[in-house]
């Protein structure tokens, strides 16, 4: 009885043993890889609660320069100026006008620019750019011919500040560090 016992129990081992590797097609069939482990889930970015407000300080700033970029090609004020600029970058770029019309000249080309958005809060914002002026050149209008420029550096560094009156933002003041190269 003992020896059947023992095959009995042979048996019952052996056949979850043979069901297994029937379950993988058997001893010859390689055995498949386990599950890759999930990947490690990257951080969620974080969000710039204040992106809109930014995206439109900037494009106010950018409404400003490309009017004023129009005055300075025609020596004409921009009708769209006052959307953009006002307080002290209005006159700041009115005055600008005003010399050119007074010297007979014009600028050709355009500047480039890196603005920023520093800070922004419900009504005011402050910028910062680097405005590079190398393609940037005045001419007489009767002759095309070029305003000659001083040596000093072409490249400054360029503060603005803007407000949000009626909904929308506009750009308040301006300043030139022409002392400051970027």
């Amino acid at each position: 009885m003992t020896a059947r016992l023992t095959r009995w129990a042979g048996l019952c081992a052996a056949v979850p043993l043979a069901l297994a590797l029937a379950a993988f097609g058997g001893a010859d069939d390689p055995v498949p890889p386990p599950a890759a482990p999930p990947a490690p889930s990257s951080p969620t970015p974080s969000v710039d609660p204040d992106a809109a407000e930014k995206t439109a300080v900037l494009k106010a700033y950018e409404g400003m320069w490309a009017a004023r970029n129009r005055s300075y090609a025609t020596a004409k004020l921009d009708p769209e100026l006052e959307t953009y600029a006002g307080n002290k970058a209005l006159s700041n770029i009115k005055a600008t006008l005003f010399y050119h019309q007074q010297q007979s000249t014009v600028m050709k080309g355009e500047p480039t620019r890196a603005p920023q958005v520093d800070s922004v809060d419900e009504t005011r914002a402050a910028l910062t750019d680097c405005v590079d002026t190398s393609d940037y050149t005045e001419v007489y209008v009767k002759t095309g011919k070029t305003v000659p420029v001083g040596t000093g550096p072409r490249r400054h560094h360029y503060t603005a500040s803007a407000i949000k009156t009626g909904g929308k933002w506009v750009i308040w003041t301006t300043t030139i560090e022409r002392d400051r190269t970027c």
